[in-house]
Formats: C-alpha cells, sequence, structure tokens
C-alpha cells in the first residue's frame, strides 16, 4: 500500500531571518482603520523659527498659551515636591480628583483626569466605541475628535459650521441608534465662537441617552457671554453628558499636560477601566492642585484675556479685517491671501501665530490673545507684512 505523503505548509519566516519591513508589509499586520489617521498639526515653536529665520525677537502667539507664563504657586509646589520623583504617585490621583470636585461643586467620583484633555478623549471612546459605531464631529474644529473615534473604528459623521458656529440643530439630525459619541467644541477651536445653554439643553433633549455628548470647555473659562452653558448644572439632568477640560490654557500648564473630565459616575467608572496605571504623574498632580488655589492667577489671565481680546477685536476691524467675535483665549480673521503665505512672512519677522489650513480655512489665521506688548509686536507686524504685499 502507497501511503501518500501530506503536503508540507510553508512556515512563516522567522522574524530573525525575516527581511526588513517595506510599506505594504507592514500594512499588512498594521490595524485598518488607523491607515485613515491624519497626524495632528501642531504651531510652529519657537525653536523652529530660531533656526531657520534667527530673527531678533520671537514672539509666540500660535498655540493659545497663557502669555503670563504659569502661576508662582504652582512652581514653588514643582519645585518642593521634586524629592519624591522617586515615589509612584497615587494612581488614582485622589487629592487632584478632590480639589476639582470641591472647586466645581461636585464629587470627586464624578471627576477623571489625564495626561492632557487628548488621553481624556481618547480613553472616553475607549471605553464606550464599539467598532461601526458612529461618532458626530464638526467640520473646522479640534482634530483629536474625530482621531478620538477612528483610532477605535468608529464611523465618523461630520456636520459643517454654520456662519463660523457649531450648527446643533444639524448635530441633532444626524443623530441615529447608532450614534455612540458626540464631542461638541466651546468656544470652538479655532473658530472662537460659542453655542448657548438653550442650544446645549435642546440637543441633550434630542440625544438618546444611548448617545454620549462629549462638550469640550478647553477654553470655557474664558467666556463671559451671559448664555454661555452652565453646563456642570445640567450633569444631574443629562447622565449621557461628560465635560472635558484642560489646565493647558488659563492655568498655564501646557507642558505638563492634565486634563480632566466630569460626568455621571457610573460612566467615570467605567472610563476608568482603561486607564493606564499612574497616568497622571507626581509633579502634574502636585502642581494641579496648587494651580487650582491660585485664584489670584486666574484672575490676572481673565483679566489680560478680555482686555487684550477688546483691542485686538478692534484694531483688527480697523484694519478693515474680518474677524469672528471669540469668547475663547485667541481670535480668528480672515485675510485675502492665504493664510500659510501671510503666516509664512510673519515668521521672518519673529512672529508666531497659526494658518489655519489644517483646520480646513485656508483664508482664516488664529492669533493667540497676549499681553499688551505682544499685542502690540503682533499688529506691527501684521501691517508690515499687509504693506508689503500691497
Amino acid at each position: 500500500m502507497q501511503i501518500k505523503k501530506s503536503a508540507t505548509k510553508k512556515k512563516p519566516a522567522a522574524a530573525k531571518d525575516a527581511p526588513g519591513w517595506d510599506e505594504k508589509s507592514v500594512l499588512r499586520v498594521a490595524r485598518r482603520c488607523t491607515q485613515a489617521l491624519k497626524p495632528y498639526v501642531p504651531g510652529k515653536s519657537i525653536e523652529e523659527v530660531r533656526a531657520k529665520y534667527q530673527p531678533a525677537i520671537i514672539t509666540k502667539l500660535g498655540s493659545n498659551e497663557n502669555p503670563l507664563g504659569t502661576s508662582a504657586k504652582v512652581l514653588s509646589a514643582l519645585e518642593a515636591a521634586l524629592p519624591n520623583v522617586s515615589l509612584y504617585p497615587d494612581g488614582a490621583s485622589r487629592n487632584l480628583r478632590q480639589a476639582l470636585a470641591d472647586a466645581n461643586g461636585i464629587k470627586p467620583g464624578q471627576v477623571m483626569v489625564g495626561n492632557g484633555s487628548d488621553e481624556v478623549l481618547v480613553m472616553i471612546a475607549a471605553a464606550f466605541l464599539n467598532p461601526g459605531e458612529t461618532v458626530l464631529v464638526s467640520e473646522n474644529t479640534f482634530s483629536e475628535y474625530e482621531f478620538s473615534g477612528r483610532v477605535l473604528d468608529g464611523k465618523i459623521v461630520k456636520i459643517p459650521l454654520r456662519g463660523m458656529r457649531y450648527d446643533l440643530k444639524g448635530f441633532a439630525k444626524k443623530l441615529t441608534r447608532k450614534t455612540k459619541l458626540v464631542f461638541l467644541c466651546n468656544p470652538n477651536n479655532p473658530t472662537g465662537s460659542y453655542f448657548t445653554h438653550r442650544e446645549l439643553e435642546a440637543f441633550l433633549c434630542a440625544a438618546s441617552r444611548d448617545t454620549l455628548v462629549v462638550v469640550d470647555e478647553a477654553y470655557g473659562e474664558y467666556a463671559d457671554a451671559p448664555d454661555f452653558p452652565r453646563s456642570v448644572e445640567l450633569l444631574g439632568k443629562y447622565p449621557n453628558l461628560l465635560i472635558s477640560r484642560t489646565f493647558s490654557k488659563i492655568f498655564g500648564m501646557a507642558g505638563l499636560r492634565l486634563g480632566y473630565a466630569f460626568g455621571d459616575p457610573f460612566l467615570i467608572r467605567e472610563t476608568a477601566r482603561v486607564k493606564t496605571p499612574f497616568n497622571v504623574n507626581l509633579l502634574v498632580q502636585t502642581a494641579g492642585v496648587a494651580a487650582l488655589a491660585d485664584n489670584d492667577f486666574r484672575a490676572r489671565s481673565l483679566a489680560n484675556n478680555h482686555e487684550g481680546r477688546e483691542f485686538l477685536a478692534r484694531e483688527l476691524a480697523k484694519r478693515g479685517l474680518e474677524n469672528i467675535p471669540t469668547q475663547a483665549n485667541f481670535i480668528c480673521f480672515r485675510t485675502e491671501r492665504p493664510a500659510v503665505d501671510l503666516c509664512e512672512d510673519l515668521l521672518q519677522r519673529g512672529m508666531i501665530i497659526r494658518a489655519l489650513r489644517s483646520f480646513g480655512l485656508e483664508y482664516w489665521n488664529r492669533v493667540t490673545i497676549g499681553t499688551p506688548e505682544q499685542n502690540r509686536r503682533f499688529l506691527q507686524a501684521l501691517d508690515a507684512v499687509l504693506s508689503a504685499s500691497g
């Protein structure tokens, strides 16, 4: 009897014997949904501008950082905490979460913290979004909302701005049974426009309880409009509401990376399941508690912003430059020439602002509201560039 030899299967090459990666082979093992991700485009750094143009003075008004710097109390607290950096931080960030709860009249169980609000947004998506479920985001807004949805293989649906404002009625029309997450930016980055308390509550009424509505208020502390949403008051009424905020702006802690969110205790608990251990380090926790205790620094930051906001809006209008009324710490304005060209000319003069092409706004620019001296320097550089371009 003749026995047939079974065909031997070719074994995959061992890693040590395999040739180096090429684009095709990497894509074979990569997650498909990540191929649609676009890299985040940051503003220009001082180091980049110095290396390329070597201007005598560099003024950075492109990333919406606090022009007053950081609270002296925060710096002192960081210095005092340095001897303890050999120890692990509190993995639950209890003191920081308690301080945030006390400052906002809620309970610590309603607070989560992360390594910047970017991580907070991704954690929310990781905890609740299943592949194929829908994520509603606006066009011309912060790109991390789309990123958070795509990285978890969600289906992104974009709603256009209406009059350079979020169109919450347009969002409501796109709600379906498969809508799991909605990201809303208020005030919007990069336009500075906002939606009202009434508009937000109307949308929350339209949304299913199973649709989580994430309102990112990274710039909310700067808002002084009487009808700006009192979002924390809505938490008890709408358990599907989550509010995201950051220490990067008014607290002047962008380099430390600290974000946080408020929500229903059960939502916060579920989000904590995807939290990495010790995601907020010891120094950052210490700085956050100190920042919340420094009301004077916050008041000075607000006063500087409100004064600068009125000054820049008035001066831009004098120059015939359309600008959007803002509730944030920046102003969005339009020029006749492409914004990237204008910003490049400004860089040569040591002035960093932000061209908004990456936001889908070809002729719009965003300038951070600085100190009085920085604001005057920006206008001088802008006048020089506009005159040179005819």
